[in-house]
């Protein structure tokens, strides 16, 4: 009787075996591929969302500030023609506040109430 050469059984097995589980781990893989794909395409639509709220809060913001500081400065001009020292330097203290008053201060104060709101939180009135 001749006898045969080549592999065991239980090693062919055990190869077909370790094929499988690598092919498994390759769609695990890519199934995760996937998923990270998804998840980072949301966050950047996400970061573009906050982009766009934040650039219309800056339009705002500086629109209104413009609006103000030429209010102030058309205050001043009419103390000014009338000779009113108190109401100039009145106008004027109004001009540095509002010019120390920067809009992204506000914007700190809405992040971090936005962060207070999204803790959980108890709120007690």
């Amino acid at each position: 009787m001749k006898q045969r050469t080549g592999l065991p059984l239980n090693d062919v097995l055990t190869g077909i075996k370790v094929v499988a589980e690598c092919v498994r781990d390759i769609e695990k893989e890519r199934t995760e591929q996937v998923r990270l794909r998804e998840q980072a395409r949301m966050d950047v639509e996400r970061i573009h969302a906050m982009r766009d709220v934040l650039m219309d809060y800056l339009d705002r913001s500086f629109d209104e500030r413009r609006e103000n500081f030429r209010q102030l400065f058309e205050r001043l001009d009419t103390a000014i023609a009338s000779d009113n020292a108190g109401i100039a330097a009145a106008v004027l203290e109004s001009v540095v506040k509002l010019a120390d008053a920067s809009p992204f201060k506000a914007l700190q104060d809405v992040a971090a109430t936005r962060a207070a709101l999204g803790k959980e939180t108890e709120w007690k009135f």
